[in-house]
């Protein structure tokens, strides 16, 4: 910026002067650019926004069937989180190489570096009973299970240390925050890409929390927030048992003859809970046993 500065004043000087023509030097080069006067901005994030609708069924860990081996390989989702996450090669307690022994593993929330695998939890950043009252509540058991043990995003199961995972349970960012603030960013991206990606809703509060951890990323990232209308639970049918009969269980019905029918969910073929009152009901459609 100097030269090119300064080889123009020259050439007016010398123009001034002599009144002779000014020729342009062949290697002269043309002044940069000026420098931007404000930071470059990242792309903006969005996330749907809507309250956790009332009477939704109730939040079952059971039916959210964790550390599935998806793959036969024998190392389920925590064993190969924990293979994916070590900074080092892993050991394992056997040849066979179904579970991890020992790797290096730097806890997000709290920082530290771990070293057995017995001190960390496989996390999922947004808790299971998170998804459950942000629109998993009405996704049936296949889906629960995937979502329990995916690990097609990096930034779904990690592994943490397993006191600060049992402090943060089921919170949302509003009621919980690694203790590790240099983490806040890379958290608050993966909430909001998980939420997104399985199409879950986030709260008011828990849009809000997800800005202010956001404004801590180089450069600070801003939230859209759009927002949705809840889905709202089918009305659990009325049907009544097609006679007064009740039974000890659902082979005991069968076995009399009872005809099944479509669940409201559409998940299967079951009995009216009030045919067979010691059964659970799991996804709340007034049908069990349903198959």
């Amino acid at each position: 910026m100097k030269k090119g500065f300064l080889g123009v004043s020259l050439g007016l000087i010398i123009a001034l002067g002599c009144g002779a023509p000014v020729e342009e030097r062949p290697d002269a080069r043309p002044a940069p650019s000026p420098l931007p006067t404000t930071a470059p901005t990242a792309s903006p994030l969005s996330i749907a926004v809507a309250p956790i609708p009332r009477n939704i069924p109730k939040y079952d860990r059971a039916e959210w069937r964790h550390w599935t081996d998806e793959d036969d390989d024998c190392q389920n989702a925590r064993q190969e989180a924990l293979i994916a996450e070590s900074e080092t090669p892993v050991t394992y307690t056997n040849d066979d190489k179904c579970k991890v022994a020992s790797g290096s593993w730097q806890g997000p929330y709290t920082g530290e570096t771990f070293t057995d695998p017995g001190a960390l939890d496989i996390d999922h950043v947004v808790p299971l009973a998170n998804a459950h009252r942000s629109g998993g509540w009405s996704w049936n058991e296949a889906e629960k299970r995937q979502y329990a043990n995916d690990l097609s995003y990096d930034g779904h199961l990690i592994a943490v240390e397993a006191s600060a995972n049992r402090l943060k349970g089921s919170k949302g960012p509003g009621d919980w925050k690694p203790p590790n603030r240099a983490y806040w960013c890379q958290y608050a991206i993966d909430w909001i890409t998980v939420k997104n990606s399985w199409e879950l809703t986030a709260t008011e509060s828990e849009a809000a929390a997800l800005k202010r951890m956001l404004d801590t990323c180089e450069p600070p990232r801003s939230l859209a927030v759009i927002q949705v209308d809840p889905p709202h639970p089918v009305a659990p049918p009325t049907l009544a048992p097609t006679s007064d009969s009740t039974y000890p269980s659902c082979a005991a019905a069968e076995e009399a003859g009872e005809p099944r029918a479509l669940g409201s969910r559409g998940n299967g073929r079951g009995f009216p809970a009030a045919m067979v009152p010691n059964a659970r009901d799991g996804d709340g459609d007034g049908f069990v046993c349903e198959w």
